[in-house]
Formats: C-alpha cells, structure tokens, sequence
C-alpha cells in the first residue's frame, strides 16, 4: 500500500492538471454574450490615452475605451473572491477577441493615417478597473490602437469585430474624432 500511495497522489495531481475544461462560472449563455458584446459596442468611444493627455505632443496612439455590466457569473466569482485573499479578475475580457475590420482616419492635415501592423501589435481587450453605471457594476475595457503616423487630430471611421470564443460576434461602426488637446473624463 505505502508503494501505491505515491503513485496515486501523481495520477490524482496529473489528471487534475491537464483537465481543460472550462469552469461553470466562466460559461455564459449566448444572450449573455450577445448583451456584453452590445454593450460593448453601444458604448465604444475614442479617447486619447493619459500619456498623450500629460504631453500635449503629437502621438500614434488612441484607445477605443467602453464597458459592459458584469455578467452573473462575474458576480458570483466575485463574491467568492471576496471571502478569498487576493485580487479578482474573471476571464471574460481575455476572451473577447477584437478584429479592425475596415479603417478611414485623417490627421489634421487631411492626410491618410493607416495603422501600424496588427500582427505585430495585435489587439486585445485591456481590462481596467470596476465601476459603477446606473447602480450596476460594469468592467471598464480598451483597446490600444496604433498608427503608423503621428497626429495631432484624427478623424475619420473604424469598423471592429468583436467576438466572444470564437462563436457570438458584433460589428461595430465607431465614429473617430480626437485630439491631444482633449481631457480625458
């Protein structure tokens, strides 16, 4: 028995290991992937970053900022977080993939601004800190975007595809028009 023990304890910690399934708290229906994904959209607005805000000098980045409400199962995992120590943070936000789908930006000089190379720069969804709307805690999100040219103006039209695991997906027309000088709210 004492030689079997060992062996046990490996399989035990083995198979619990490579076991790729998902959680149940990190599943959400598809109406709950279509709300997010519409929240998302609802809300996506242009902003220049904090950097570009300190500096006040032509820059060749933006952010598409937005937020979506926590989903009952983001609530429920925090709620256990909460009786837990460490920090929380679901998973959701990294599986939302996001793709630029069609571009039309013009700096201030009505010059053609095209975007650096999104393989090498991919885009993600950056998670920023939990706020409240309307009394309903939402996940404030972004997306960095880089041009291949320095502005000090843009304008013009981005269309993104937003996509949860590869299955529910939205795209979203967002209307461009920033400027260093703007503040940030």
């Amino acid at each position: 028995m004492n030689r079997l023990f060992p062996i046990l304890i490996h399989a035990i910690l083995f198979s619990n290991c490579h076991n790729d399934s998902k959680h149940t708290l990190d599943r959400i229906s598809v109406s709950e992937q279509l709300n997010v994904l519409d929240a998302l959209g609802s809300h996506m607005q242009p902003r220049i970053t904090d950097l570009t805000e300190a500096k006040r000098v032509p820059t060749n980045q933006f952010l598409l900022a937005s937020y979506y409400p926590l989903t009952p199962a983001e609530v429920k995992a925090m709620e256990i977080a909460s009786k837990q120590q460490g920090s929380f943070a679901t998973d959701l936000a990294d599986r939302i993939h996001c793709t630029l789908t069609h571009v039309e930006l013009k700096n201030e000089k009505s010059e053609e601004v095209s975007l650096a190379d999104t393989i090498q720069n991919p885009l993600y969804l950056q998670r920023f800190g939990l706020w409240d709307y309307d009394n309903t805690t939402c996940q404030n999100v972004g997306i960095t975007i880089q041009t291949g040219q320095f502005f000090s103006k843009l304008k013009g039209t981005v269309q993104l595809k937003l996509q949860i695991d590869q299955e529910t997906e939205k795209l979203i027309d967002i209307p461009i028009e920033i400027s260093i000088n703007d503040n940030l709210k």
